[in-house]
């Protein structure tokens, strides 16, 4: 018997069924930040480099909207010294350091980011809060730390991170995203 074609949702969607009875079945899988990107335009990425000195925060990110949550997919970390890089969300009235636009991974939405990222240098005025995750890096090295979207902030939260090496030259991409917080508790 030769395949035949089913409807099985009256509107006209046609499903394969071979001579034993079995669906021919096809599925993509993407990232939820490859589908926020393409259906919200609510992706970006917020990146810096600069001279940095052992114990100093790098880079600080905080969520400013009311409505949407800022999920964190992964930070990415590189320097030109061996080093420790440690994530943290933190607490503070007024990060200081230069402000840093995140980019949108859509760019035919034209959207801002709704967030407050400082970088390029010393970030001043934060206090640690809890140590959410670490990488260590070789000399010229790279390390990424895969959040997998579980690190949510909310209006306010913030994180930051923290080098300890020699003075020197660092890197850190953010990659994350926002999405409507009545979505998050499906």
């Amino acid at each position: 018997m030769a395949e035949e074609q089913i409807d099985g949702t009256g509107r006209g969607f046609k499903a394969k069924v071979n001579s034993r009875n079995r669906t021919s079945v096809s599925a993509a899988s993407y990232s939820e930040s490859r589908m926020v990107s393409a259906q919200d335009g609510q992706t970006f990425i917020w990146t810096t480099s600069a001279s940095a000195d052992t114990g100093e925060y790098i880079v600080y990110l905080q969520c400013m909207s009311t409505d949407l949550r800022l999920i964190i997919d992964k930070v990415t970390v590189n320097g030109v010294l061996a080093g420790l890089f440690e994530l943290y969300m933190v607490t503070g009235t007024a990060a200081g350091g230069t402000a840093i636009t995140g980019t949108i991974t859509n760019r035919t939405k034209g959207i801002l980011a709704n967030a407050n990222a400082r970088g390029d240098g010393e970030v001043t005025g934060l206090s640690d809060g809890s140590r959410v995750d670490l990488a260590r890096t070789a000399a010229n090295g790279r390390a990424t730390m895969e959040l997998n979207d579980v690190l949510i902030l909310g209006q306010d939260d913030a994180i930051g991170i923290k080098y300890t090496g020699g003075t020197g030259i660092v890197d850190t991409i953010i990659t994350g995203y926002f999405k409507h917080h009545s979505e998050l508790d499906k």
